[in-house]
């Protein structure tokens, strides 16, 4: 009997099981032109997206908060029976937009959020004697002006220059009637007043009436000798003056 009495027909022999399972595996992820997919095709296709976003995820180095919701919510909109591509696209331009702001955050100077002249005038009326070295009207003798001297007449109202408490109110023989008021690192001092107003501890806003202008004291007229300290230190009051 030689070989060619054997006629095997390939065809009919069995074939593994296993080959018809791998092909329908590999039929899921092949485009079915004019077919929709199945429902276990969506699925399969859907998990392998995520996670795919997952390990894209999980590679960052460090995620904050905002971008972790950012791609939180790219997940939950590629987790559905439409798969879109583009809302994947935006989730991570989204997160290089997050993280340039954020080193433009830690970049940028901080502003100030006020500044020091914050004062006004506390009466309207001529400035008759300036902050710094004068010969003083009464003694005639050069000598140290912390504030500056403003006219007006007797009886004019005084405002606060500046909001804050009322932290003294007396009277001597210099100052005449004075009125002294804080605010954080400022203190203001109105003397030479005719009468006061506003009471010790009492809380103040800037404008409103505290004294009237008067001559008490060491005073050569009617007006207001008005002083800022800022830091315990007697500056000009020209120079913080609002405009």
């Amino acid at each position: 009997m030689d070989n060619n009495s054997f006629n095997f027909n390939t065809e009919s022999l069995p074939k593994p099981r296993y080959i018809n399972e791998y092909r329908k595996m590999g039929d899921m992820f092949r485009p079915r032109p004019g077919r929709d997919k199945s429902f276990l095709d969506k699925l399969l296709f859907q998990i392998f997206i995520s996670l795919i976003i997952l390990a894209f995820v999980l590679l960052i180095n460090s995620i904050n908060v905002s971008i972790a919701k950012e791609f939180t919510l790219g997940i939950k909109k590629v987790i559905n029976w439409k798969v879109d591509l583009q809302g994947v696209m935006q989730v991570i331009k989204g997160t290089n937009l997050i993280e340039d702001k954020n080193n433009m955050d830690e970049a940028a100077p901080l502003l100030p959020v006020s500044s020091d002249k914050v004062f006004i005038m506390p009466i309207e009326g001529e400035i008759t004697s300036e902050f710094g070295q004068r010969v003083h009207p009464v003694f005639n003798t050069v000598k140290a002006h912390n504030g500056i001297d403003i006219a007006g007449q007797y009886g004019d109202k005084i405002k606060a220059s500046m909001k804050g408490t009322v932290s003294e109110v007396g009277e001597d023989s210099t100052l005449g009637k004075y009125i002294w008021i804080s605010n954080g690192k400022y203190k203001t001092l109105y003397a030479h007043c005719s009468k006061i107003i506003a009471q010790r501890n009492q809380k103040v806003k800037q404008g409103d009436i505290i004294a009237e202008v008067g001559d008490t004291g060491l005073s050569s007229g009617s007006h207001l000798h008005f002083e800022i300290w800022e830091n315990d230190t007697p500056v000009n009051p020209l120079d913080k003056f609002s405009t």
